[in-house]
């Protein structure tokens, strides 16, 4: 289901400093100029040599993208399947990137600013007042790390500007639909500005809960970011970006193509087989302290971005950064109304990164970059499984009829299975911990116009990782 947008507002302040805008060019042919740093220097979109693809945040606006799944519409060799912002799975050229597990190294790497937000239970964010997002498919270790083996999505934030701006959004819809969004952006000083940004958005669940509550398939989100620019000469700049986002909807509507949604206690049908009409899912009391069905995520992230110009062709650019995210999700992934399994995923991680780089460009024939970076990690993802096994040996047996099953309350009365406990918890738990540090050097030489010799090189001098799995 596609929210109907029934009401939007934009609004800005001129800035009466600006020049006269020139008049609009209405070929065929024009497309949107975008300056782009995938190569760690500004370049036109149509310079980089490499499976790029870059929207700007003003289009990305136009095309009413609000999340990753929905840029994933409009990139080339690129897609993101999302059942919960706590389960996403990136997909570039076929290869899937989508274990939670703390010791797996993410396959296709997502990026704010430069800045490693990969795994997969944390980087699901809100796209919103952003400068552009820039999508590089193929290995791009010296430019993105060596996490970046497929691939990189670098999502490039909006930053403090020393102009007096402002906007704000309101759109409504089916389903109690609504967003609410704003920015104002203004100037401190003559070397200080600020910029603040957020999103409410909500949206009732599309699949009914045939057993009462919220209604499944829902959208609860809020994230707000405050950018600082600190620039107290041509030399010197600061960028400093705070975000912090939770997210609260109802949970996913797995269903069962078996099995009729019934009423538990009576066995009594409440429901059909469709895929998306009404499912009777359920979790069981106690578990995970009575967390109902659903995802309660928090994340937030802070980062440093600097620059220092040594000469007219050197500079140094250090970015820092730290990250965590904590989200426990309740689901029922067996589909039916029975407690058969009952399923918990409890994530957190934190991280810390540190990066230098001294970038040569005197407008001559050679370009070039090298540095050092420092990516520190500790993570952990607990699963608890709770297993019904009077019902698992019904179903398993053959002896759960469909589609309407038994009730609880018969089952539970059938002779012979008091041997089976009710409730069987298993619980598999994984950590870690990576220290990574990183030595990176970039070559590009223009030889001719229309030819262009590139050379990289990434170095991993030290890395230390811990990892552990326990199952109970």
């Amino acid at each position: 289901m596609v929210a109907v947008s029934g009401l939007a507002l934009m609004t800005g302040a001129a800035h009466a400093a600006e020049p006269a805008a020139a008049p609009a060019d209405t070929s065929a042919s024009q497309v949107e100029e975008l300056l782009v740093t995938a190569q760690k220097r500004e370049q036109k979109t149509v310079d980089v040599p490499l499976a790029l693809t870059a929207y700007s945040g003003a289009f990305l606006d136009k095309l009413g993208v609000q999340e990753f799944e929905e840029l994933g519409q409009f990139v080339p060799g690129f897609d993101v399947q999302n059942q919960s912002p706590n389960n996403p799975g990136f997909v570039m050229r076929g290869i899937t990137s989508d274990s939670g597990e703390a010791t797996n190294e993410p396959r296709v790497s997502v990026y704010q600013d430069g800045v490693s937000v990969s795994k997969s239970r944390g980087s699901y964010t809100e796209l919103f007042d952003l400068e552009r997002v820039e999508v590089a498919k193929g290995p791009q270790s010296t430019l993105y790390g060596r996490g970046a083996l497929i691939g990189a999505v670098n999502v490039i934030q909006a930053k403090a500007k020393h102009t007096q701006d402002w906007s704000a959004k309101v759109e409504g819809g089916n389903y109690g639909y609504w967003l609410a969004e704003g920015m104002i952006n203004m100037p401190i000083t003559d070397s200080l500005a600020i910029r603040l940004s957020g999103r409410a958005k909500q949206r009732d669940g599309y699949v009914k809960n045939l057993l009462g509550g919220e209604d499944f398939n829902s959208t609860d989100t809020k994230a707000v970011r405050l950018a600082i620019n600190y620039a107290p000469g041509d030399r010197f700049k600061l960028d400093v970006l705070y975000n912090y986002e939770i997210d609260k909807p109802s949970g996913t509507s797995f269903k069962s193509l078996s099995y009729a949604p019934t009423n538990p206690t009576t066995g009594a049908v409440i429901g059909d087989l469709g895929r998306n009409s009404g499912a009777a899912l359920t979790t069981v009391d106690g578990f995970e302290n009575g967390q109902k069905l659903g995802l309660n995520r928090r994340l937030w992230s802070l980062t440093s971005l600097a620059s220092y110009k040594i000469s007219d062709s050197l500079t140094l650019n250090s970015t820092s950064a730290y990250r965590y995210f904590s989200g426990e999700e309740v689901f029922d992934p067996d589909g039916f109304s029975l407690p058969m399994f009952t399923f918990a995923e409890d994530a957190e991680g934190k991280s810390a990164s540190q990066e230098f780089r001294l970038n040569y460009d005197n407008g001559g024939k050679i370009t070039a970059f090298g540095g050092l970076s420092y990516f520190w990690e500790d993570g952990s993802q607990r699963v608890p499984l709770l297993i019904n096994e009077k019902v698992t040996y019904l179903f398993l047996t053959g002896q759960l009829a469909r589609p309407n099953g038994l009730s609880m309350t018969t089952i539970n009365a059938l002779p012979g299975l008091s041997v089976f406990p009710s409730n069987h918890l298993e619980e598999y738990t994984n950590y870690g911990k990576t220290n990574s540090y990183d030595a990176f050097a970039d070559v590009t030489v223009h030889a001719t116009d229309k030819l262009e010799l590139a050379a990289g090189a990434c170095a991993t001098p030290m890395t230390t990782s811990r990892a552990a799995t326990r199952r109970c």
